[in-house]
């Protein structure tokens, strides 16, 4: 008896069909926006202190610079915030889904940006802080450096961004490399040179910075609003002295002991009565940050840095 063989089966796929199959197993990065706030220790004043934070939320509601991720992270210097102040993110957290980190080091802003880029890949990181040339500085005028600089951006991956990722900086002047008032032209402050060009050649990204220093000014209130805004907290206090003060229509006063106290009675929050208590917009910012009027010579606008 002849005993037949079933025959081996081959695959039903043809080598295109198999070369696509093998493209779809390649995974693909889910993507990570992040939002670092620094600290406010420099002006420390009614007006300033919630600048970082208010622009934060503002950066949040803007969809064509933050734009839609897998993954959000609010990564902030908790140093000079009260806990009332501190309460202002976690509208962040709970209703925007933000991932709420603690920095108290270079090492981790670092680890940060480096954390977890096989799954997440960067998409939109931006910085509300102080700077100078060449440094973001999240914890300006402390002794707890915790910057990003010319001398450790490299530690973080080349391959940390998405192809179309990019780095939003609201610190002062990030895109220029040279420490001067007053230019006679753009090319004297050697933008070349500076951080944002180096981080944009690194990471093979736009980063979009600021020439001169920037103007947070206009984040929390209009300054027309000024004299409204310190008169009715200056009323407020007779009765409500250490509590959450409301300045109708959008403002509230968070109380701050020893903000901005100084034995100077003619320092201008003397007057005003606005020692003791910072400013903020119950909705956050109103608008992001500009540039402003200093170094001289250098262009208003927010540059974008392309790789070289």
């Amino acid at each position: 008896m002849v005993r037949k063989f079933k025959p081996i089966s081959t695959s039903a796929t043809t080598p295109v069909e198999n070369k696509k199959r093998k493209e779809l197993l390649v995974k693909v990065p889910k993507k990570e926006n992040i939002l670092f706030i620094g600290s406010e220790n420099f002006y420390n004043s009614f007006w300033l202190k919630m600048m970082f934070i208010s622009a934060a939320h503002a950066m949040a509601r803007d969809s064509s610079r933050f734009r839609q991720a897998d993954k959000k992270t609010l990564a902030y210097v908790d140093s000079g915030y009260t806990r009332i102040e501190k309460l202002t993110l976690d509208y962040l957290q709970k209703e925007l889904g933000f991932e709420i980190k603690k920095l108290a080091s270079s090492s981790d802003l670092i680890a940060c940006l480096n954390s977890d880029r096989q799954e997440y890949k960067l998409q939109d990181v931006v910085f509300f802080c102080h700077g100078e040339p060449g440094r973001i500085a999240l914890n300006y005028w402390s002794s707890a450096e915790v910057d990003l600089d010319l001398g450790n951006f490299t530690q973080v991956s080349a391959n940390a961004f998405l192809p179309n990722g990019r780095l939003f900086s609201f610190a002062c002047r990030t895109g220029v490399y040279v420490s001067k008032n007053k230019f006679d032209s753009e090319a004297e402050a050697k933008p070349e040179e500076s951080l944002a060009q180096k981080m944009a050649n690194h990471f093979h990204i736009e980063v979009h910075a600021f020439l001169r220093r920037s103007y947070y000014g206009d984040v929390l209130r209009e300054k027309s609003q000024s004299e409204v805004i310190s008169s009715t907290l200056k009323a407020e206090r007779e009765s409500k002295e250490g509590n959450v003060i409301q300045i109708p229509p959008e403002h509230e006063a968070l109380p701050h002991p020893g903000l901005d106290d100084s034995l100077n009675p003619w320092r201008g929050s003397k007057r005003e009565g606005t020692v003791g208590y910072a400013l903020w917009r119950k909705r956050g910012g109103r608008t992001l940050p500009t540039a402003a009027e200093t170094p001289t010579g250098l262009p208003t606008e927010m540059r974008v840095f392309r790789p070289a």
